[in-house]
């Protein structure tokens, strides 16, 4: 027994001697000659701690102000992962307020010769530069980084407004230890919300604090004049503040795969979202706790009520489209047109106005506000019921709940026929219902005039379609040559044209081989380029000589050559977030192969149909053959645009077959 309890001693003793120091500028040689991470042998880099500290924080004369404190340490494991080496703050950064960042301290440490060598960032390289109009980043990259390095910063941000930024405990490397503290006063109260799927859990305290006010005054000498000497009154205000501490070891990566649309909506974290004000012996002032308020302090806070009713610089372009429009579909789609050609987006989302509408109709440049706004404002004007519908695009994340800060576009909504068309004069190339595929996350907000409000489904109810159709032919050596003709629509067509309309030709052919394989093109054509309203169509001739594979007197290829699925999109043991297609969608593949002379079929792959459950989607490979000539058709549609991920594995198995089947091949013999 005594030796039990002096090896356990030895051990405690051993913990605490190799306990790791994580004050600023104490890495240790260990963390140095890590070669790869415990939690994740795969990983480039790893965060080995993070210390966050967020309070609230009295001045005199200008009151309360959000100070956080970050502390940040990161191993480099190769060079994959030198992209950790640059780091980006987010500050708030206006005409009226700005968030300043002070004490920023970085250094790399390398292990060289057995000793630690640390390199200082010089601040001439950090840079400042805007985001938008309300936001700026502070940006610097690391010096001196090398395989095996490690990296650590610290740095204080201040802000005048009671934005608590998310707080995160999951990124897409793993963490192997943070700390982090929260203390709101007790007149500050916050919505919570968790997020992410790794489990956090706070250990909740209160604390007694005291804010001391300095009253300055002068007293008057009983003849109109002030006293030489001020009065100074001091006033103790005592308060209770609320302290949540998270202290989380070894969380896992959270890894990126096809078909999300942000990876920071799934990330664990804790969001924090000014609700309201209990400020002692004043009403209490309510901002975000229904959506009854998110609605009037948007549309007073933000100038919808003002922006929406302003017509006189419009009215005549506007009476001139309806002149023009028999219909209300055509009035609604030259309204839309009208808004796209008189203002240009300066690529600044938000609410709030960046010029006002009036001035953006004027001057032809505005933001997603200023656009918007004069679109509803000019169907109003048409006679059509038009509201705003707030949303939040997909780089913003997701708001699940009550929420201003959560959204950070507007689009406008025609209510006809008991219908919604949502509609977007940002887009060059949209068209009513077929939104950009950054504004399809979920759902909105639409916003109407008498105050009410209720969610929109933003995701696309039609099929996007992708309709294929190849001639091939075949000589005796295997060399292919073919036609193809593709056409999109909805979606699929809205994303051709702003990856290809305005490049030239040969650009296109490029890009298209590269995307294509071994292929070489001629006469390649694009119809419909610019009438939006009609499918988009390309069309071309290429030849390969890589496309099949003749061995002896045989020859093999994949029956749908360039198109087939050869991999499946879906790769992980377990997707904790959903599968987000944008849009549900077709793909629909025809392709015609002229069997060269002096060969016969030997073999083709079997037919195939599946389904997945509940009718979600399906896919059918079929072959006949006639005469000399395979014709192969396969179709692949999916009926809803985003899955939970509970349905992942039964994806992941509905793709592996469609690549297995993908990848079979037909072979023909030389008779």
């Amino acid at each position: 027994m005594k030796k039990i309890l002096i090896a356990l001693f030895l051990i405690l003793m051993a913990n605490q001697l190799f306990a790791q120091d994580y004050k600023y500028g104490k890495v240790s040689k260990e963390e140095l000659e890590e070669k790869y991470c415990p939690l994740d042998s795969s990983a480039n880099a790893a965060v080995l701690y993070k210390k966050r500290k967020t309070f609230f924080d009295y001045k005199q004369d200008v009151g309360f102000e959000v100070v956080t404190e970050i502390h940040e340490r990161i191993k480099i494991y190769n060079k994959e992962g030198f992209d950790w080496a640059t780091k980006k703050i987010d500050y708030y950064n206006s005409t009226q307020a700005r968030e300043k960042i002070i004490g920023l301290k970085a250094t790399t440490y390398n292990l060289e010769n057995s000793k630690i060598i640390e390199t200082d960032l010089n601040k001439k390289e950090v840079f400042d530069q805007e985001s938008n109009k309300y936001w700026s980043e502070q940006k610097f990259t690391m010096p001196n980084i090398k395989e095996g390095c490690v990296l650590e910063w610290t740095y204080k941000i201040i802000s005048p407004f009671k934005r608590i930024e998310d707080l995160q405990f999951q990124y897409e490397i793993p963490v192997k230890k943070i700390e982090a503290q929260i203390e709101i006063p007790e007149y500050f109260i916050y919505n919570k919300r968790y997020k992410g799927y790794y489990p956090i859990e706070a250990k909740v305290e209160n604390k007694n604090t005291v804010i001391n006010l300095i009253n300055k005054s002068r007293v008057g000498d009983g003849y109109g004049s002030p006293s030489s000497m001020p009065t100074v009154t001091q006033t103790r205000i005592d308060l209770i503040t609320k302290i949540e501490s998270y202290e989380v070891t070894n969380i896992p990566a959270i890894i990126e795969e096809a078909y999300v649309n942000n990876l920071d909506n799934y990330k664990t974290a804790i969001q924090y979202e000014y609700a309201e004000l209990h400020w002692p012996n004043d009403p209490i002032k309510y901002y975000a706790t229904s959506w009854e308020n998110v609605v009037k302090t948007i549309y007073n806070d933000y100038d919808f009520s003002s922006e929406i009713y302003k017509s006189n610089h419009f009215m005549d372009d506007l009476n001139l489209v309806l002149a023009a429009s028999s219909s209300d579909s055509q009035k609604i789609s030259g309204i839309l047109e009208l808004a796209k050609s008189k203002i240009k987006w300066n690529h600044y989302n938000g609410l709030s106005k960046f010029n006002g509408t009036k001035k953006a109709y004027k001057e032809g440049i505005g933001n997603v506000a200023d656009i918007n706004l004069n679109l509803v404002s000019m169907l109003n004007k048409a006679g059509f019921k038009a509201s705003p519908v707030i949303l939040s695009t997909k780089s913003n994340g997701i708001p699940l709940f009550p929420t201003i800060n959560g959204f950070n576009y507007v689009i406008a909504a025609v209510e006809i026929d008991n219908n919604l068309i949502l509609l977007d004069a940002t887009e060059e190339y949209s068209i009513p219902n077929v939104l950009p595929s950054r504004v399809l996350n979920w759902q909105g907000r639409i916003l109407r005039e008498n105050g009410s409000s209720e969610s929109v489904v933003l995701t696309p109810s039609k099929l996007s379609e992708t309709s294929s159709k190849m001639s091939i032919s075949i000589n005796d050596q295997g060399v292919i040559e073919g036609l193809k003709r593709t056409q999109f629509s909805e979606l699929y067509a809205l994303n051709y044209r702003n990856k290809y309309a305005k490049i030239k030709e040969d650009d296109v052919i490029l890009k298209v081989e590269a995307e294509n394989g071994a292929i070489e093109i001629s006469d390649f054509r694009i119809a419909n380029k610019s009438e939006i309203y009609k499918p988009i169509t390309e069309m071309y001739k290429f030849s390969s000589e890589d496309l099949s594979e003749k061995i002896g007197d045989k020859i093999y290829f994949k029956p749908l050559f360039f198109d087939a699925m050869t991999e499946n999109p879906f790769k992980l043991e377990k997707r904790d977030y959903p599968i987000d297609f944008d849009t549900p969608f077709l793909v629909d593949n025809k392709v015609s192969i002229q069997i060269p002379a002096g060969y016969e079929v030997e073999s083709v792959p079997e037919n195939i149909a599946i389904g997945l459950r509940e009718n979600y989607g399906t896919y059918r490979f079929n072959i006949k053959i006639e005469k000399n000539v395979i014709n192969i058709y396969a179709v692949l549609q999916i009926n809803t645009a985003i899955f939970p991920s509970t349905n992942y594995e039964e994806i992941k198995e509905f793709y592996k077959i469609i690549v297995n089947k993908n990848l079979e091949q037909i072979v023909l013999k030389k008779v």
